[in-house]
C-alpha cells in the first residue's frame, strides 16, 4: 500500500518525529529520505559544538546520514536526496520528488524551522498539502516539546489505529471507506458528518435523518469483527467540529478525503474543509487522493430539469427557460450540470442560444459536448445563431457558416435588433448551419 514514502525533513523538531514514526506506517519498505538546501546559502559556514563546518552543505549531509543510519535500523531501504533550490522555493522541489520517484505517500512535520508558535501549518507543508499529487500524512503534534511515552505510543506506533473520518457521503468518502477498510491496522473508526446550516427546524430534522441514514449504510461497510465503528452527527462549522471530536474521542489520527462534495470534479487543488482542518487540528492528519474516474453525461433535459439551466444561466445574462419553445440540452459531471445548450424554436425557425459553461469547468471540452448533443437533437432542421466573433471558428467546427444577417429569419434577426445592423460592433457574427 505505502511500500516507498517520501520523507522530507529540514531536521526540525517535527521532521525528526516524523522520521521516529515513519516505520509504523503499513507496509513501508523504502524511504527517500529528501533535504532541499536554499541554493543562496547552501556554501555558508556554520558553528556547531565548537568547531566551524566547512557549509550548510556539508552538515545537512552528516545529519542525514544519522537518520538513514536510523531508518536502515528499522530494516527500511533508504535513499538519500541532496538538493538545492534554486528559486528557493522548497515545495516544488518536494513535488517533483514525489512525480519522479512515483511514491504512493508523502509523509512530513505540519511545522518547519523558524515557524511561530501556534496550530497553523508551515508555509513549505501547506503547499504541498494543496498542490500534491498524492496522499499525505501531516504529522501535526500538540507541542514541538518532546511526546510523553502514551503520547508516543498514540501518535507514533499506534498512529493508524483510532481513525477519525468526516464524510459527506460523496464518491471521495466512498473511496476512503473502503481504502480505511483494506487498512490491517485500524482496530476503531469514527464516522462523522457535519450539517454545516439548515434554515428551517423541518430542514435540520430531514439533513439530521439523511446522516443518520448514511451514517448506518457507511458503518455497515466497515464494521467487523476486527472493527469497531461508531457514528457522529454535528452542526456547524465542519473544520471545527471535526478537530473539536478529535479531541473528545482523542484519535489517533484524521483521515479525510482530499476533495469534498461539491469540490473533486472542480478545478480547484484541495477542498477548502481539508485545507481548514490541516490548519486547526491538533492530530495527525492523512489527505487521501482519490483517483477516480469522473462520471461524465451528456443529455436532453426533462421540462422539470429546465430550473438547472437557469441556475447555470445566472452567469450568463440571467436567462430563463420556455417550456413551449425550447430543447435544452446539458452536461453533468458526476450528476452536477456544468454546461447547457438551448435550440429554440421561433416562428420561422430554430435559434441556438445560451451555450454556457462556468468558468471553473471551462477547458475541459464540455461545451463541445453540450453542442453535439443541441446538433444530434435538432440539426435534421436549419439551425440558426448569433456568435461571439471570438468563438465564430469554434462553431465552423460543427457546420456552422457566416451568413449576411438580412439572411437570417426575422423573428431571430429581431433579437439584435438594437444593433441596427452592426453586427461587428455588437460583437456578433450571424451563422447558419443546414442538415447534413
Amino acid at each position: 500500500m505505502f511500500e516507498k514514502v517520501l520523507l522530507p525533513t529540514d531536521f526540525s523538531t517535527y521532521a525528526n518525529r516524523t522520521v521516529e514514526c515513519i516505520g509504523q506506517i503499513p507496509s513501508v519498505r523504502e524511504v527517500i529520505l529528501l533535504h532541499v538546501l536554499d541554493a543562496s546559502r547552501s556554501s555558508a559556514k556554520i558553528w556547531l559544538s565548537g568547531r566551524t563546518l566547512e557549509s550548510l552543505d556539508e552538515h545537512a549531509r552528516l545529519l542525514l546520514q544519522e537518520q538513514k543510519e536510523y531508518l536502515e535500523s528499522l530494516g527500511l531501504t533508504v535513499k538519500v536526496v541532496l538538493e538545492a533550490a534554486a528559486s528557493g522555493d522548497i515545495r516544488k522541489v518536494i513535488l517533483r520528488t514525489a512525480d519522479t520517484e512515483q511514491v504512493p505517500l508523502i509523509a512530513m512535520g505540519a511545522r518547519g524551522k523558524g515557524i511561530i508558535t501556534g496550530f497553523l501549518l508551515g508555509s513549505v507543508s501547506a503547499g504541498v498539502l494543496r498542490f500534491s499529487k498524492t496522499n499525505v500524512l501531516i504529522t501535526q503534534y500538540k507541542s514541538a516539546e518532546p511526546m510523553t511515552p502514551e503520547e508516543s505510543e498514540k501518535y507514533c506506533r499506534r498512529i493508524f489505529s483510532k481513525v477519525l473520518c468526516p464524510v459527506d457521503f460523496s464518491r471521495p468518502s466512498k473511496d476512503m471507506l473502503m481504502f480505511v477498510k483494506d487498512l490491517n491496522r485500524v482496530s476503531e473508526v469514527i464516522l462523522v458528518h457535519v450539517v454545516k446550516s439548515a434554515e428551517t427546524k423541518e430542514d435540520l430534522e430531514r439533513a439530521v435523518r439523511a446522516a443518520e441514514s448514511g451514517l448506518r449504510e457507511m458503518k455497515g461497510i466497515l464494521e467487523n469483527e476486527l472493527l469497531t465503528v461508531k457514528t457522529f452527527v454535528r452542526f456547524g462549522s465542519p473544520s471545527i467540529a471535526i478537530s473539536d471530536l478529535a479531541e473528545e474521542e482523542d484519535v489517533s489520527l484524521i483521515m479525510m478525503p482530499r476533495f469534498g462534495e461539491r469540490d473533486y470534479f472542480r478545478d480547484i487543488p484541495i477542498g477548502s474543509t481539508t485545507v481548514d482542518v490541516a490548519k486547526i487540528a491538533r492530530r495527525p492528519l492523512f489527505v487521501r487522493y482519490p483517483r477516480l474516474d469522473m462520471v461524465v453525461d451528456v443529455r436532453e433535459l426533462a421540462p422539470e430539469e429546465f430550473p438547472l439551466a437557469e441556475e447555470l444561466w445566472l452567469g450568463y445574462h440571467q436567462q430563463k427557460a420556455d417550456l413551449q419553445s425550447d430543447r435544452i440540452f446539458g452536461v453533468f459531471l458526476e450528476n452536477h450540470p456544468v454546461s447547457v445548450a438551448r435550440c429554440k424554436r421561433h416562428p420561422d425557425g430554430l435559434e441556438v442560444d445560451g451555450v454556457f459553461t462556468p468558468e471553473e469547468f471551462r477547458g475541459r471540452g464540455f461545451a463541445r459536448k453540450a453542442v453535439e448533443a443541441l446538433i444530434a437533437g435538432c440539426g435534421n432542421e436549419t439551425l440558426y445563431m448569433h456568435s461571439t466573433l471570438e468563438l465564430v471558428s469554434f462553431y465552423e467546427t460543427f457546420g456552422f457558416k457566416k451568413i449576411r444577417e438580412r439572411d437570417m429569419p426575422r423573428s431571430i434577426r429581431s433579437r439584435f435588433g438594437f444593433a441596427l445592423g452592426e453586427m461587428k460592433g455588437a460583437n456578433v457574427q450571424p451563422m447558419k448551419r443546414a442538415p447534413e
